[in-house]
């Protein structure tokens, strides 16, 4: 099974759909059940991606393993140098659509390496731009950050009720619809976030 494709994709939110990367995939010639995805993930780290570990976990020496576009596997230089070594130490080739590159070869592994860089300045560029223009809607009173979950009654009601010892986190937590750890941050009054 030499030569045989693993395919890769991923969409940033779960509303995002991978159906065009997953035709794109299996028009290159990655089969169906070759295919691993992961929704909801941003590419610039590779933490709690399981569609990418199994894809890892999958390919084997001189299979390749291939993505769309080079953002889709990673957003991260060192990451994507990381994952990229380990890849050619087991002998498998990275696919970049139609185009097949080996990491050892100084020309292939410049060319990835360049496009790890881009990936991250792309994405280190996005965060700047959301961090502006969040900055902006709090200087306009447009953004007043997260709003409690509960209204004030609600918690002072839950504060005294925990002090008198009638109900426990996790009764107060089911009785409000809220996780427990809301509940905790009422009580114990953590600084810096509301709840």
């Amino acid at each position: 099974m030499n030569g045989t494709r693993v395919g890769y994709a991923r969409c940033s939110t779960d509303e995002q759909d991978v159906i065009i990367q997953t035709e794109q995939l299996l028009a290159l010639g990655v089969p169906e059940d070759h295919i691993y995805i992961d929704r909801g993930f941003s590419g610039t780290t590779r933490r709690n991606r399981n569609g990418l570990d199994q894809a890892l976990a999958a390919v084997w020496d001189r299979s390749v393993f291939t993505v769309t576009k080079f953002d889709r596997f990673a957003r991260n230089m060192a990451e994507a140098n990381e994952i990229l070594t380990d890849l050619s130490s087991r002998g498998v080739l990275f696919g970049l659509g139609g185009s097949v590159y080996d990491w050892n070869d100084p020309f292939g592994r410049l060319f990835l390496q360049t496009l790890a860089m881009v990936a991250e300045f792309e994405a280190n560029i996005g965060h700047q731009r959301t961090r502006e223009g969040m900055a902006l809607a709090k200087k306009n009173g447009k953004l007043q950050g997260k709003q409690p979950k509960l209204p004030e009654p609600a918690r002072r009601s839950i504060r005294r009720r925990y002090a008198e010892g009638e109900v426990s986190l996790a009764d107060l937590a089911s009785e409000y619809g809220v996780g427990r750890s809301t509940i905790h941050r009422i009580i114990h009054g953590a600084t810096g976030r509301k709840s």
